[in-house]
């Protein structure tokens, strides 16, 4: 019996990279058919001021597994991932597996066939993340300051949060067991994703690291190259807020 997986990707001004995104992931879909995967494909627009909303109506003309959700404002990166993990939870019932990654194009839908291997190799796991930091991974054309940057938030992250077998905390290409998600929202409430910028990756890993969940790494090559259209990162901004955002996760307690 086969099982679904629904890929969420969060887009704001992303009018650019959402058609070769899109046929990207649609190339995917025969060998996640031989592993047993009905594929689904979900556009959350953040409330963009580009052709994002239309460019993304046409591609669900042309491909009848794809949807889009629309934000009449942007909110922010935490808010359009909540409402694609929460559409995926509440509207797709049956759905097994849920990918996020960024919609820019510098992460490769094929490395979702490893991801899916490494989630299915051990019922434990329920978290998979491309991780730059594995043994075999590559990064290609990021601009010095953002891998100092990001060299940096893995330090601080692993000194503070120490998340077993995590070494990639804020790379936004993973993939959850749909129960994982489930569990976390049901011990936080509206609360289990908060963060309205990056700082949300870090925030709903730790999250479900303490409600349970396993998690494991995959290398993977990240593609900063091939991205068209100016970053949406404010590197001053986020690295502020996630040294806020360690002071209030130390503080969350399961009990």
């Amino acid at each position: 019996m086969r099982q679904l997986l629904t890929v969420v990707l969060p887009a704001y001004n992303e009018a650019e990279n959402i058609p070769r995104l899109a046929e990207r992931w649609q190339q995917q879909a025969e060998a996640l058919l031989l592993r047993d995967l009905d594929l689904r494909i979900l556009i959350v627009d953040d409330g963009s001021n580009d052709e994002t909303s239309s460019v993304s109506t046409v591609q669900m003309e042309v491909h009848a597994n794809l949807t889009l959700v629309k934000h009449g404002v942007n909110k922010g990166l935490g808010e359009a991932l909540k409402t694609g993990l929460s559409y995926v939870l509440d509207e797709i019932p049956d759905c097994s597996y849920v990918a996020v990654m960024d919609c820019d194009n510098t992460h490769d839908p094929a490395y979702i066939l490893p991801m899916v291997d490494a989630i299915r190799a051990s019922h434990d796991t329920d978290v998979v993340i491309a991780s730059r930091y594995r043994k075999g991974s590559e990064v290609h054309g990021v601009p010095f300051y953002r891998y100092f940057v990001s060299y940096g938030a893995r330090f601080v992250y692993t000194l503070f949060l120490n998340i077993r077998n995590v070494r990639d905390y804020t790379c936004g290409y993973r993939l959850y067991r749909t129960a994982s998600l489930q569990k976390v929202r049901a011990h936080f409430g509206e609360k289990w994703i908060q963060e309205t910028g990056f700082a949300c990756m870090v925030e709903l890993l730790y999250k479900l690291y303490l409600t349970g969940a396993a998690i494991r790494e995959v290398p993977f090559s990240l593609r900063y190259d091939e991205k068209l259209g100016n970053s949406k990162m404010q590197v001053a901004r986020t690295t502020g807020r996630s040294l806020s955002l360690i002071r209030k996760l130390r503080r969350v307690r399961i009990g």
